[in-house]
């Protein structure tokens, strides 16, 4: 789906949300809508449209959104702390905003974090590096069924069905 698209699909309260974030962050707009458009065009590159199941395709998309985010807000401020939190805010603010079940909210969860967790390796490798990185973890992400398995897979990417 895209950004505009995706607005336009909101509530006024959702609305209001997310223009409170970017009010407050107003220099991260832009970097914010190019990261989200990026990560779903790789990820439709390397994936084509399964990524919008819940399978590993998604898992490297989510990892890869949050790591564009915070790159993106790094090469800004030059400030990994910052990255890594308004990586951490915004995608935690799309989850809520866009619900799904809980145990696919446990897996897009897992996966922004992990996203964050790897950022400072990430932060200043290529993005072919990147991608390579992400698809290898994404090869090695561990099937979830139920949502206290995140738990128990902190290091991992996680994902629900092939």
């Amino acid at each position: 789906m895209s950004i505009r698209a995706r607005l336009k699909s909101m509530s006024l309260a959702q609305l209001f949300k997310l223009a409170s974030l970017f009010i407050a962050h107003p220099g991260y707009v832009f970097l914010t809508a190019r990261a989200s458009k990026k990560a779903m065009h790789v990820a439709t590159q390397v994936y084509g449209d399964t990524h919008h199941k819940s399978n590993r395709a998604n898992a490297f998309r989510h990892a890869f959104w949050t790591v564009l985010l915070g790159k993106a807000v790094y090469q800004k401020t030059h400030n990994l702390e910052k990255a890594k939190g308004w990586a951490k805010q915004f995608t935690d603010l799309h989850e809520e905003l866009f619900v799904n079940n809980e145990l696919d909210r446990a897996m897009d969860l897992q996966n922004n974090n992990f996203g964050i967790q790897k950022l400072k390796e990430l932060v200043t490798t290529t993005e072919a590096d990147t991608i390579a990185f992400l698809k290898t973890e994404a090869e090695k992400a561990v099937q979830i069924t139920q949502t206290g398995e995140t738990k128990q897979h902190p290091l991992n990417l996680v994902y629900i069905s092939e």
